[in-house]
């Protein structure tokens, strides 16, 4: 209970000290709220707000020539020094009364990027409601406008390179593919394996007929020794002991001469013939020996044809070699050709594509109107704040006036 008493004491004191010092704290409070309202009529400048909302598109042709601009870098762009000293000079904001610096510009904006959408929204605050709208709206364009043309000027400057790189590589690729016509009808690898093919199998056919022909020339060979063997075994004219009436020519002559039967003496007489055996064999040897001069003819002729096909089997793989490195060549080139040609024209396709379509990459969705009230000074606040100030400064002042009194 004494406690309670001491603090109802205090509470008392403290409420006697306020009412004791009620003039000072009214005093405080009505030079603070009087001050505050004297300079938000009077001496602060009203301050007004517009907004500007820009869309930014995505753009419907993935070009891999032409960066893509994402909204961020949209963001940085949009104080750009160029935008505001044209700014500046359109609307003679450098003259008086404005007299305002790009750096001024920028302090009087502010961007925001709502968040999830692919919008800019630009808010510009200045003293003025009309300039405040004139501004904001003519930053938008000028912002849209430029990099409108930044953007189509970089792909007019990309086409125009594009086409040019196009117009030299249509140029080389159609020339390459008249050489590779031109050696393809000149010099035909195809025929030449062909003819290679063809020589090679004569070359087979004619070694596989030589060795026929050497196996005949060997046998002939045998052959011929032994007919000589034999003919030098047998007499080439053969004697003989004949009676001379055993002769058919003698009996028909006496026979014509007379009828009756003479007796003749049994004369013998000795003829000579040529052996028969003999005669045979040497025919045959003649024979072998002219078919073996004609196998021997056969056979150089074979080696002579086996030797010219493959000194011309070795020239046409030579030349075989050699068209087809140059064949090589020419299909890389053509290779490497046609696909910078290709490329470029598909280059060519996609920004005609792009300079057709992207129109609106950068849209202003909506302008500022002139704004009818000024977001601040808030007067009203202003004033309540400064009366709360100053009550609470005079309730201070009271206590240390009653703290200072005591003291003495």
């Amino acid at each position: 209970m004494p406690e309670i008493q001491e603090e109802e004491i205090d509470l008392r004191e403290y409420i006697n000290v306020l009412l004791k010092r009620k003039g000072i704290i009214i005093l405080i409070f009505l030079i603070a709220v009087i001050t505050a309202a004297v300079v938000s009529y009077f001496v602060l400048k009203p301050v007004y707000e517009a907004n500007v909302v820009i869309t930014v598109s995505t753009p419907k042709i993935k070009n891999s020539l032409i960066d893509e601009i994402s909204i961020e870098d949209y963001k940085n762009l949009i104080k750009d020094i160029e935008i505001e000293e044209e700014l500046i000079q359109k609307l003679n904001l450098d003259k008086a009364p404005f007299e305002l610096t790009p750096y001024d510009l920028d302090q009087m904006l502010t961007i925001e990027l709502p968040k999830g959408t692919n919008l800019i929204k630009i808010s510009l605050q200045a003293s003025n409601p009309k300039l405040t709208k004139d501004i904001i709206n003519n930053w938008a364009t000028l912002f849209v406008e430029k990099n409108k043309k930044l953007y189509f000027d970089k792909v007019k400057k990309t086409k125009i390179s594009v086409e040019d790189r196009l117009k030299y590589a249509e140029k080389d690729y159609f020339e390459i593919e008249e050489k590779l016509m031109k050696f393809n009808e000149t010099d035909n690898v195809e025929t030449i394996e062909n003819e290679i093919k063809y020589k090679t199998t004569k070359i087979s056919n004619f070694k596989s007929r030589l060795i026929d022909i050497q196996l005949s020339l060997e046998k002939e060979k045998v052959k011929k020794e032994q007919i000589v063997k034999a003919i030098s075994e047998q007499e080439k004219i053969l004697k003989l002991n004949k009676s001379i009436v055993d002769d058919l020519f003698f009996q028909q002559l006496i026979s014509d001469i007379t009828d009756t039967n003479l007796e003749v003496a049994n004369l013998t007489y000795i003829s000579e013939v040529t052996n028969p055996i003999y005669y045979n064999l040497a025919q045959q040897l003649i024979s072998t020996d002219i078919l073996v001069n004609c196998l021997i003819a056969e056979e150089n002729q074979l080696k002579k044809y086996i030797n010219d096909f493959n000194a011309s089997l070795e020239d046409l793989k030579k030349e075989l070699t050699e068209k087809k490195l140059i064949l090589s060549q020419l299909n890389r080139e053509y290779s490497v050709k046609e696909k910078l040609y290709n490329n470029l024209h598909k280059q060519a396709e996609e920004i005609w594509l792009t300079e057709t379509a992207e129109k609106d990459l950068l849209k202003i969705a909506s302008l500022a109107y002139e704004p009818k009230y000024p977001i601040k000074p808030n007067k009203k606040l202003n004033i309540l704040i400064a009366g709360v100030l100053g009550l609470f400064v005079g309730i201070f002042a009271a206590f240390f006036l009653e703290f200072w009194q005591k003291g003495k």
